[in-house]
């Protein structure tokens, strides 16, 4: 199935309709960008979307997927089954290429945000001890660290489900994140009972 080609048969039939990208959007329960990307080429609805999309369209679930009105009114089972599977194929397609994307954002986005916090860490002049490592790279580097991929991975997650892309990866990995903020003030709390016990 043709990313383009069905993009131009849901528009023209979203216009047979006398519909709005954010009407069509709201009656199948999905973003008005997520409509306008498919209307694009730029990708495929959820398997789950296609037979809202095509009962909103007015067309058959068979002709969403071969992108075009069929005139006939016996279909081979062969040819239903053929549209079937390159459908299915290239909506997996698609989702593979836009997790090996969301992979690539969220690999840059830790790499750039651990490289500019130990930089501005380098750049406060401490004295170098074992002590001093092992503190400044475990209570001070790896929060500050996890505390900005939180936001910036956050931010991502929201702009790419706001475009209606994939989402799930980057919010997990955003998670993690904070919870190593977490993991890592319960440890240096728990720690400095034991260190400290009559400080309370």
């Amino acid at each position: 199935m043709d990313a383009t080609r069905f993009g131009l048969f849901v528009a023209e039939m979203r216009k047979e309709n006398h519909m709005t990208q954010a009407e069509l959007a709201t009656k199948i329960k999905v973003t008005d960008k997520a409509v306008s990307r498919w209307e694009r080429g730029l990708g495929f609805p959820d398997i789950n979307s296609l037979e809202p999309l095509a009962e909103a369209l007015g067309v058959s679930v068979l002709e969403l997927m071969k992108s075009e009105k069929i005139v006939e009114t016996n279909i081979q089972c062969g040819d239903a089954d053929i549209i079937v599977t390159d459908t299915i194929k290239a909506a997996e397609h698609q989702k593979q290429v836009e997790r090996q994307q969301e992979k690539r954002i969220i690999l840059i986005s830790i790499g750039v945000v651990a490289m500019l916090s130990i930089f501005a860490l380098l750049i406060d002049n401490i004295g170098w001890s074992m002590e001093n490592i092992l503190f400044t790279s475990v209570g001070v580097v790896l929060p500050v660290i996890s505390i900005i991929a939180f936001f910036v991975l956050m931010i991502i997650s929201l702009i790419r489900r706001v475009t209606g892309k994939s989402c799930k990866q980057t919010l997990i990995v955003a998670l993690v994140f904070s919870g190593i903020v977490v993991a890592v003030f319960l440890a240096i709390f728990v720690l400095s009972l034991f260190a400290f016990p009559g400080q309370r």
